[in-house]
Formats: structure tokens, C-alpha cells, sequence
């Protein structure tokens, strides 16, 4: 048989529907949708857990350390892997009064450049990269001015770049609003302002700020770096490291979330669900194929054009459900959106492999002898 006589007859089964393509085709992509679309269902509720919890403070950790912290050592820490943001702060003994509300004093702390883009990424999770957005310009925080949190900036209607007159005569430039959410979180930062100094000012800090995620190893240990390295005269100043919320719990091992999830498994579902549609669909074409082998079309040339066939609506089946991986692609961020898709993708592979594995059995299973049993049991 000739290469155009077994493209002919494809492309005959093809358009009379003699292979039911539109229906097979229709199928495979419910099957790869369902299979698919839970996975990526599961995945995004692991991604959500996540962002709750780096948002809520879960992945920020504080060394406090009372008159012992090193600005410029705990600024540096933001060179570990993992760690997105660090910074150290200290409380100031005066306080801001606005000239429009002279009655009401706003806590005043000093922070290092670095806890800046710990303050800015306090109630932000996993999907928003404060250090690309600084680094290529598409943030509104700067590096001179205050940082007020939301509440004490409200009654203002304070902005980026506003400059709000004091009582005593001066004026704060604003470079920042900060939210800090009641969600269990350390308190005091909710209704205050914080000031900018060098990171290697000559007073000490009292604590050491560092968000971190996916979590660094030994990040206590490190976090311990940041001290001045001198002893302090009583226990009860010594060092404390601890979380600065901890109501979603004290860890968070989303990697792990990922590997034990249930739908883990859902590409060999759709290798095993495929191959049996792809068995069946050729099976139920038993009595043509072995007339055709009756008729002397050899059987490499029938597994062919039973293979092209097969390919061709699997194909069309997969170009169904591509708007739901576009979708994916261009709703998550690029690092994200490139992991999920790569994950989402081994369903419809699964299931074309699988669909192409039940097709090339159900053509060998096919014996011309077996021709008037066929036509007996049709």
C-alpha cells in the first residue's frame, strides 16, 4: 500500500467521521479538563495557603536583641538565599505630632534602609516581588522620607511623595504607606511612623527584622550574626528570636503540600483513563480493519493510518483545552506560571501517549482470521 493511499483513506475516515474524530476529540479534552483543571485547582489552593501565611508574617522572623543589634551586619543578611528583605529597628524616644492634629502623637522608630522592604512587604505573599518592582523602578516607595502605617496615614489621605507639616515647624516627606493588619501579628506597628537612618549608625538597634521564603536553612543561627557580638549584663535582655505571627501556625512546608497532594497522581489517571478510550475507540473498528487486512492492506501500513487518525483528534482534543494552560500562563507570575504549566502539561501528554498506546493494541489484537467472528458478533 502506497504512502497516498493510506493518507487518503485517513483523511476518508477522518471527514466522513467513519473514525468519530469530532467525538473522541471532544472527549480526550473532557478528560484532560477534569484531570487537569483539579490539579490545578489543588495547586492554587496550596499556592493561597502560602501567601496566606508569608503574608500574614509567618516567614518573618525578629531577633530581638535590646542596644546590641547591627544595622549595617542585619542589612546584609538580605544576601542569603531565600531571604527577600532584611533590616533592623529600633524605637525613638520622641514621637510626630502633625500641625492638624497637635492633641495626637504618632510613635516615632528608626529603621535601616533594608527594613524599609520589610515594612512595604509586611501584608504581601509569594506573588508580588517587592525587590524586582524596586529594582526596576515600578514601586512607590523611595528611599528618602518616612514610611507611615495605614492607619496613622488615613486621617491625612497620606500618599507617596506628600509632604505632611509637623507642629514644631518642620515638614515629613512621606516615601511609603505600609499596611499592617490585625491578624495576630506583633503589635505596635499598626499606628507609627518610621524614619530612615544609615545602617551603620553609630547607636545600636533593638531588633533585626528578616523575611525569608521559601524558608533558609539555620535562619536562627544566622539571624544571630546581626548582634554585636557582646554579651548583655542581664538574662533578661538576652537575645529572643521569634516569629511575628505565628496564628497560621510556626511552619509551613509547602514543598511538601505540593509532593503529597492528591491529585499528585492524576497523569498516570489520564495515561490509564486515555489508553482504555484510545482501546475502545479502535476496538468498536474491529470488523473494517480486518477487511482491510483481508483485502491485503498490510498491517504496518493499517497501524499507520489507524495511528495518523488517532494523532490527528488527539491533537484537536489537546487544542481545546489550551485556553485553560494559556489561562495559567498568563494569570500567575512568570517563575510560578512557568512551574504550573510545566505540572498541568504531563496531563494531555499522559493521555495522548495513553490514547496512542490503546490504539496501537487494539490494531495488533486485530487478526484477519477472526473476520467472521467479527461480522457474526457486530
Amino acid at each position: 500500500m502506497r504512502l497516498a493511499g493510506m493518507l487518503g483513506e485517513a483523511w476518508r475516515d477522518l471527514v466522513t467521521g467513519t473514525s468519530h474524530a469530532c467525538a473522541l476529540a471532544i472527549g480526550l479534552a473532557c478528560l484532560i479538563m477534569l484531570l487537569a483543571g483539579a490539579d490545578w485547582l489543588t495547586i492554587t489552593g496550596i499556592q493561597r495557603q502560602t501567601d496566606e501565611y508569608v503574608a500574614s508574617g509567618g516567614s518573618t522572623w525578629i531577633l530581638e536583641y535590646p542596644n546590641h543589634i547591627d544595622g549595617a551586619a542585619c542589612d546584609r543578611l538580605v544576601s542569603l538565599d531565600g531571604v527577600e528583605a532584611a533590616g533592623a529597628v529600633r524605637q525613638s524616644d520622641s514621637k510626630l505630632v502633625f500641625a492638624v492634629l497637635p492633641s495626637t502623637s504618632v510613635p516615632l522608630y528608626e529603621i535601616t534602609p533594608g527594613a524599609a522592604d520589610v515594612f512595604m512587604l509586611s501584608a504581601t505573599g509569594t506573588q508580588w516581588q517587592y525587590g524586582k518592582a524596586r529594582e526596576s523602578g515600578n514601586t512607590t516607595v523611595s528611599r528618602e522620607g518616612a514610611l507611615l502605617s495605614r492607619e496613622a496615614a488615613e486621617p491625612f489621605q497620606a500618599q507617596a511623595g506628600q509632604s505632611l507639616a509637623l507642629k514644631d515647624g518642620h515638614h515629613l516627606d512621606v516615601a511609603g504607606v505600609f499596611d499592617w493588619p490585625d491578624d495576630g501579628r506583633k503589635s505596635g506597628f499598626s499606628y507609627a511612623a518610621l524614619t530612615p537612618v544609615p545602617a551603620d549608625s553609630s547607636v545600636p538597634f533593638s531588633q533585626c527584622w528578616v523575611r525569608a521564603w521559601p524558608q533558609t536553612r539555620n535562619l536562627e543561627s544566622l539571624l544571630r550574626l546581626s548582634s554585636d557580638g557582646t554579651a548583655s549584663a542581664t538574662a533578661a535582655e538576652r537575645p529572643q528570636i521569634y516569629k511575628l505571627n505565628t496564628t497560621k501556625g510556626s511552619e509551613l512546608d509547602s514543598a511538601a503540600l505540593f509532593a503529597s497532594r492528591l491529585t499528585a497522581f492524576v497523569p498516570w489517571i489520564a495515561l490509564a483513563a486515555a489508553l482504555a478510550l484510545g482501546f475502545i475507540a479502535t476496538r468498536t473498528r474491529k470488523l473494517e480493519m480486518a477487511s482491510a487486512l483481508h483485502c491485503g492492506v498490510p498491517k504496518t501500513a493499517l497501524l499507520a493510518q489507524i495511528m495518523l487518525e488517532t494523532i490527528t483528534w488527539s491533537i484537536a482534543g489537546i487544542l481545546l483545552t489550551s485556553p485553560l494552560l494559556a489561562w495559567v500562563w498568563l494569570h500567575d507570575n512568570t517563575t510560578e506560571a512557568e512551574a504550573l504549566t510545566d505540572t498541568l502539561l504531563r496531563v494531555p501528554i499522559a493521555a495522548v501517549l495513553g490514547v496512542l498506546a490503546g490504539t496501537f493494541l487494539a490494531v495488533l489484537l486485530t487478526r484477519e482470521n477472526h473476520l467472521l467472528k467479527y461480522f457474526k458478533n457486530r
